[in-house]
């Protein structure tokens, strides 16, 4: 906001009036009474009139957005929300959104052109939790306040997180596998890049549930690095040394692409259950097919809709907090039910992207 400029305004209309009014005589007495009171009242800003009165002259709170990247849909899904939000409200919020490329460097470097461009708060979805903390540490240094989507970032700066909690994400996923293959079934798993928080929060989720069912073996575990091409290799090298799974589960629906052409090559679809979390369209056709046991959903649309809500918040120094939303378990069994869903989140993203 700029609230240097419009405090230099009241001022510069308060000189003015009292200047005009002190050549009247007697009547200067009473308006001048008159107009120190509507300065103090709109000041207060505790009357409806005076509180209109701000709305209409307010320019809106400009929001930076820094993202990640924007090759992966999924991402694509929480920008879209950004923009409906500000669509949805032009006369209270601009945002600017732009993308490091999955660069922890060039983050910081666009984080530190927002703020030179007058950012009222940032929403940031970093690249790394470490390497992306000095785009805090900018902020910080600013007094602009930060909001944290989908991932997090190791600092004790930001004011809230948007997002779901990976760690639930990972947990309903494992849980699912052993309620379809049973307590004594194989399962391996395929990580993101090491480190996100995405992955940390899922894997910790995954090892937590097989914590509690002993019987459930590991058979391998390795990353995929959000990629569908490795994570094909990763799977295909697993087969071909003899290794044995009734399940495996990806902590991306981009990586599990990778693992059910892996899984298709060796003849072994139906066989093994597969299972991926974001519910994009090509997972979704397989599940509908049922060479797909599952896929976890995530409200991407609306997480980036209310990281830009709360940040307006922040800005105007309205106090915030961390705000959740659940993951689910879209399966064979209720994949219907978000077919909705999905048509409403791919037609807002092709609006932008």
């Amino acid at each position: 906001m700029r609230k240097k400029a419009r405090i230099a305004l009241l001022f510069v209309l308060a000189l003015a009036l009292a200047v005009v009014f002190t050549g009247c005589g007697d009547t200067a007495d009473t308006s001048t009474d008159t107009t120190d009171e509507t300065v103090a009242d709109t000041a207060s800003d505790t009357t409806d009139t005076d509180t209109a009165d701000t709305a209409d002259t307010a320019e809106p709170v400009l929001i930076g957005c820094s993202i990640q990247g924007n090759q992966s849909t999924f991402m694509q899904y929480v920008v879209s929300g950004m923009f409906q939000y500000a669509e949805e409200n032009p006369d209270i919020v601009e945002i600017d959104v732009v993308y490091a490329d999955d660069d922890a460097t060039k983050q910081c470097t666009q984080v530190e052109t927002l703020i030179q461009e007058g950012i009222d708060a940032l929403v940031l979805n970093p690249v790394d939790p470490d390497a992306s903390a000095p785009a805090v540490d900018a902020c910080e240094e600013a007094g602009i306040p930060v909001i944290t989507v989908n991932t997090t970032v190791n600092s004790d700066y930001v004011s809230a997180h948007v997002g779901s909690d990976d760690v639930e994400s990972g947990r309903i996923q494992m849980e699912r596998v052993i309620e379809v293959c049973g307590e004594d079934c194989k399962v391996g798993y395929v990580n993101a890049v090491i480190g996100h928080s995405a992955q940390v929060g899922r894997e910790q989720g995954y090892l937590e549930v097989l914590d509690e069912h002993p019987g459930v073996e590991l058979v391998a575990y390795d990353t995929g690095n959000w990629s569908g091409d490795e994570t094909m290799q990763l799977v295909e090298n697993w087969l071909a040394s003899g290794k044995e799974f009734d399940a495996i589960l990806c902590e991306a629906d981009c990586q599990l692409v990778g693992a059910y052409v892996a899984v298709e090559d060796a003849g072994l679809l139906g066989e093994i259950l597969l299972t991926g979390m974001d519910c994009t369209d090509d997972i979704m056709a397989y599940i509908a097919e049922g060479t797909v046991d599952s896929s976890i959903w995530q409200d991407g649309v609306g997480q980036g809709y209310h990281s830009v809500r709360i940040a307006i918040d922040a800005a105007n120094n309205i106090g915030v907090e961390d705000y959740m939303i659940p993951y689910e378990v879209c399966s064979v069994d209720n994949y219907e039910s978000y077919l909705t869903k999905i048509e409403e989140r791919n037609a807002l993203a092709a609006e932008y992207f």
